[in-house]
């Protein structure tokens, strides 16, 4: 971890959360190295620099699935403990990287409102509430945010890392001056959408549009594969995953007050 600025950190920026997503980590590594006119203290982070050493994802256990940790647990375990500990009462942001198209997009979880407000006024196109998939990830630890920057292991991804990471500071007041405008729409992410087994996979569809039922969303060895029901597919690519393609979703909102709507509408009930 470096500290940055002439107070104790009030903000956060993670990367290296998966040690195979280097968008994130180059990022932070540049970001420690420039000449910042902080007004915030802030920690840059690389969370599991083994496994980014190893270019795995990670070594024991997957990092994003298993906050808020344990200190008694396994390596990542215990480093979630560290890093929920060092994140619950500082905002957040999270770099990660996906093999899906189209990026940058948001990831918060609705259990956490205030990470919907932050999400909002980030310069992405879309934001995803995760709740009820994919829990455990670093969105369960207080005021944070993730965003999927670009494709894994790519300058693209390191370049838009450090965009975002520009655009949180100045919204969190950490940087001077104004992020870039941001007008996203809202999507819940819902069930994953199984692999069956096969040796070709191909997807058809583009992610965050709607599929209408009845579509052929992807290919397995040449065999279409239809949708029974309408959705919107979230983190959609053929090898971004060894048994799901992606995440079948829901569109919510295309303004703030309405996800805010919706979303507290429903976990209420």
């Amino acid at each position: 971890m470096t500290i940055r600025g002439s107070r104790e950190p009030e903000v956060v920026v993670v990367g290296g959360v998966h040690g195979d997503e280097t968008g994130g980590v180059r990022a932070i590594r540049r970001l420690r190295e420039a000449d910042l006119d902080l007004h915030r203290g802030v920690a840059f982070v690389i969370a599991n620099p083994d496994a980014v050493d190893a270019g795995k994802r990670y070594l024991d256990s997957d990092l994003n699935r298993v906050f808020p940790g344990n200190p008694a647990g396994d390596r990542e375990e215990q480093l979630a403990a560290q890093i929920c500990e060092l994140i619950q009462d500082r905002t957040t942001l999270s770099l990660h990287g996906t093999r899906s198209q189209p990026t940058p997009f948001a990831l918060i979880h609705r259990s956490q409102p205030p990470q919907l407000d932050l999400a909002a006024r980030m310069p992405v196109p879309h934001v995803v509430d995760h709740w009820g998939v994919n829990e455990g990830a670093i969105t369960s630890c207080g005021l944070s945010v993730e965003i999927e920057v670009g494709p894994q292991g790519t300058e693209e991804a390191a370049v838009a890392a450090e965009n975002q990471a520009y655009a949180f500071l100045k919204l969190v007041d950490a940087l001077p001056g104004d992020a870039p405008a941001a007008d996203p729409d809202f999507f819940h992410m819902a069930d994953p959408i199984r692999k069956p087994p096969g040796i070709s996979y191909e997807v058809h569809v583009e992610n965050f549009e709607s599929v209408p039922a009845g579509t052929a969303y992807a290919s397995v060895d040449g065999q279409e594969l239809i949708a029974d029901d309408p959705f919107h597919p979230i983190l959609m690519s053929a090898d971004g995953y060894s048994d799901i393609f992606g995440y079948g979703g829901t569109k919510i909102a295309e303004s703030l007050e309405s996800a805010q709507q919706t979303l507290l509408k429903t976990e209420r009930g």
